[in-house]
């Protein structure tokens, strides 16, 4: 699915920001995690320069007064993790990792192709949500074989 632009944005409690995307669905994003773990961000974290956020040339990002600018992308995908709709990069890299699975290994467990598990991991498309359970079934079901 191709990312939504941003029609309109308000800042909501802590660190969460409501948005409303182009086609008038609204989501809640909580970037306190993103911050946190991206130096270049560090600056949102005062609240003052979180609240002065605005939708950014047509829609296309989160701008702030400081310079900071956060793509329209990069918040779909966290609406949708959230959300609970895809599975976080993070979490299907771990998954991978500490199975040791090679990218042709992971392809094979899961029933989708190599190319997939890497544009995955490398964020280019959304882990839809049943390739996350997948993952979590297969290591269920190899951790009762060991």
């Amino acid at each position: 699915m191709k990312e939504p632009n941003i029609r309109a944005i308000a800042p909501a409690q802590g660190r969460t920001l409501e948005i409303t995307w182009a086609s008038g669905k609204i989501d809640r994003v909580d970037l306190a995690g993103l911050i946190a773990d991206l130096a270049g961000l560090a600056t949102l974290d005062d609240t003052g320069i979180f609240l002065a956020v605005a939708v950014g040339e047509d829609g296309w990002s989160l701008i702030w007064p400081n310079g900071v600018e956060i793509g329209a992308d990069t918040l779909w995908r966290m609406a949708r993790e959230q959300a609970g709709e895809a599975t976080p990069i993070d979490e299907f890299a771990a998954w991978r990792a500490r199975n040791r699975l090679s990218l042709s290994d992971a392809a094979l467990a899961l029933g989708i192709t190599r190319r997939m598990v890497a544009y995955y991991e490398a964020g280019r498309y959304l882990i839809p949500r049943m390739v996350g359970l997948a993952c979590k079934g297969w290591e269920t079901e190899h951790s009762r074989r060991a």
